[in-house]
């Protein structure tokens, strides 16, 4: 029995309202209707089922990575700066390959020691 798949079963079908920011033949970027973190939250995914980037081929990875610089290039241009982020096994929380890009309040800050100590 296949688990379920919020993405190939409703999203790219479109079953779903997103706001999509970009698509291509092969790849979806949206805004999910419910952001999962950050200001600005968009999630690219090959419209193909790729369980992981482990899975993921080199002609898709192409334009996967193609479009995920094109928005990050937006989401900086409107922000300053971005998050790009994938899970993989246990803390991948929908077998079908997507990537995060990320924004504003919410995103995770990370601190190096110079920093803690000012």
């Amino acid at each position: 029995m296949r688990k379920p798949d919020w993405y190939c079963d409703e999203v790219i079908p479109k079953l779903i309202a997103v706001d999509v920011v970009r698509e291509t033949d092969e790849v979806l970027a949206f805004r999910p209707p419910i952001p999962g973190f950050g200001a600005d939250h968009v999630i690219v995914v090959p419209k193909l089922h790729v369980p992981s980037l482990l899975e993921l081929g080199p002609e898709l990875s192409i334009e996967l990575l193609g479009v995920v610089q094109d928005v990050a290039r937006d989401v900086i241009d409107e922000h300053g700066g971005c998050q790009v982020l994938t899970s993989l096994g246990d803390e991948q929380h929908n077998r079908h390959l997507h990537v995060h890009i990320a924004a504003g309040e919410g995103v995770a800050r990370f601190v190096s020691t110079s920093d803690a100590e000012r």
